[in-house]
């Protein structure tokens, strides 16, 4: 499904992709499935079969768009409010898809890993797993990385100021909010952010112990990367 609404918080249009199981059920699991930079809804439909995914887990998938937003609040777009208090509730008012915690599962790759990891840390009463692919896990590092495709200006545009980026780095939210979800991360060992990825992994070895699973494999930066290990992350879920 193709879905476009007006949205209150964001005062515009707002799109989604969906893909519902031909198996006409109620209270489907459901993964909400985010996008990297640059992305938007239709980036996971135009590089892996989702739909092959899903029906062979018998799952809803849920891919909103981002907007470049990182997931989160800014001046400019108050995305993080948005998807917690108006896409999800519109979405489970919509769709056959269960509230329930132990059913609901966010998966993320690079911006879109930050943002499933960032929403799941702080809302750990509604998602009971998350995995995140390549996530960018320190976003001061990911700003000053030579190899950031994100200009400083717009990030600073979204954080912009020390405490700000302080409030929203994995490892704070982590800490302050204590979630008790399953987590996994990967990333690729010729990723340029896989040294903060690696910190990030001995970070949540220590404070999630026997919940973290961190799944080391070949690659860069890339959809090549996801795609070759998309699959075994949805088997991690299942």
């Amino acid at each position: 499904m193709n879905l476009s609404y007006r949205t209150n918080y964001l005062h515009t249009y707002f799109k989604t992709t969906v893909v519902v199981p031909d198996t006409n059920e109620q209270n489907y699991t459901t993964v909400w499935l985010l996008h990297g930079y640059t992305g938007d809804d239709s980036a996971w439909i135009r590089h892996i079969n989702i739909e092959k995914i899903a029906r062979e887990h018998n799952w809803v998938i849920i891919m909103p768009e981002g907007r470049n937003a990182f997931y989160s609040d800014s001046d400019f777009i108050p995305y993080y409010s948005y998807f917690i208090d108006e896409f999800i509730p519109k979405m489970q008012s919509l769709l056959p898809i269960s509230k329930e915690r132990s059913k609901n599962y966010i998966v993320g790759s690079s911006m879109g890993g930050y943002g499933a990891l960032k929403i799941a840390f702080l809302n750990d009463l509604q998602f009971s797993k998350v995995a995140a692919l390549s996530p960018i896990t320190d976003i001061e590092h990911f700003r000053d990385n030579p190899k950031c495709p994100m200009a400083k200006e717009a990030f600073n545009s979204i954080f912009n100021t020390p405490e700000k980026i302080a409030r929203n780095q994995l490892t704070n939210i982590y800490n302050n909010r204590q979630p008790r979800q399953e987590i996994l991360t990967l990333c690729g060992d010729a990723d340029f952010m896989h040294e903060d990825n690696v910190m990030f992994k001995n970070f949540l070895s220590i404070h999630a112990k026997d919940r973290y699973t961190w799944m080391p494999v070949e690659g860069d930066h890339s959809w090549k990367t996801w795609g070759d290990n998309i699959e075994k992350v949805f088997k991690w879920l299942d």
